[in-house]
């Protein structure tokens, strides 16, 4: 693997080699390009097509789709990323709230799916579900490269675990126009994902960037690639072998861009510790963690929790 570019992993190389190239990838990048997934090209063109149709449509629509505090499912074109408003549209598409328990207040809400898009949500489902296959077997190759059982991580995600699917456009203007009290910044300002695993299908469009070596590297598509990273989680599981990286998006000024990213998240309940000894972190019940970094996406609602909250 070459240093100084984002390495490119075939997933349909032979097991051993894609297990140690991951482990390379996770310990020195945190970000991987991703091809041989196996995902049907058909289905990665239909869900980018919703995406599309979806952003296109009349602000007054898309609004009339949009996330409160108490649902956090649907539009939103005022996201916050470290208290700084980020210059991009988004629309959040929640797991099934049929199969959460009731205490899992943070994460109930049903998605409001647009009625103008006939295919949006039978598409964004199966899309959903390809990513939750890829992401478990991508889990199980992850887990081994820490010296761990294959299964070893497998049960933080049993049950209805609170994986969700954000479609995200980046416009050339900024989406409150004149409503903006000031104007956005980057299309996302640097933060790391607060899950285990993220899967990220673009449009071919660059802007994504990676700090590594105190510099910002372009992370660029690759053809017939997904862009992979992992989380906080992983950081907490690998015991800090594993970085979770720091990462934003350019604002778009000449060209939009579009992205689908899929959040592998764990379930509620579950508690999230290091595989290693000794412990670098203490207990991490992900439910509480997830719900207070939702807060900070929302509105300024004070300091936004990271995993150093919970150093042992």
């Amino acid at each position: 693997m070459d240093d100084q570019t984002v390495p490119v992993i075939d997933l349909a190389a032979p097991p051993a080699q894609v297990r140690d190239q991951l482990a390379r990838a996770c310990a020195d990048w945190g970000f991987f390009h991703l091809v041989g997934h196996g995902l049907d090209p058909a289905l990665l063109a239909a869900v980018m097509d919703e995406a599309r149709g979806l952003f296109a449509a009349p602000a007054a629509d898309k609004r009339a789709l949009s996330r409160s505090r108490d649902n956090p499912w649907g539009y939103y074109d005022r996201e916050l990323t470290k208290n700084r408003r980020d210059k991009k549209e988004i629309f959040d598409i929640g797991p099934d709230a049929a199969g959460l328990a009731p205490s899992d207040d943070a994460f109930t809400g049903a998605t409001p799916f647009p009625p103008w898009r006939a295919a949006f949500e039978a598409t964004a489902r199966a899309y959903v579900a390809a990513c939750e296959a890829l992401c478990l077997r991508l889990l199980r190759d992850i887990s081994v490269g820490l010296g761990a059982q294959a299964e070893a991580l497998a049960p933080a995600f049993q049950g209805a675990h609170t994986s969700f699917l954000r479609l995200n456009h980046y416009p050339t203007r900024d989406p409150m126009g004149d409503e903006a009290a000031e104007p956005a910044g980057l299309g996302i300002h640097h933060h790391t994902d607060a899950g285990a695993i993220t899967l990220l299908l673009t449009d071919g469009v660059p802007g994504l960037q990676v700090r590594k070596d105190g510099a910002w590297r372009p992370v660029d598509p690759v053809p017939d690639g997904l862009i992979v990273n992992v989380g906080d989680m992983i950081q907490v599981w690998s015991n800090d072998a594993y970085q979770a990286p720091l990462h934003q998006v350019l604002a778009m000024e000449d060209v939009e861009r579009f992205s689908l990213a899929y959040f592998f998240n764990p379930a509620y309940s579950a508690v999230i510790a290091p595989l290693r000894s000794p412990a670098r972190y203490r207990d991490l019940p992900w439910g509480e963690f997830r719900r207070r970094r939702a807060d900070g996406d929302f509105a300024d609602y004070g300091a936004e929790v990271q995993i150093g909250d919970y150093r042992a």
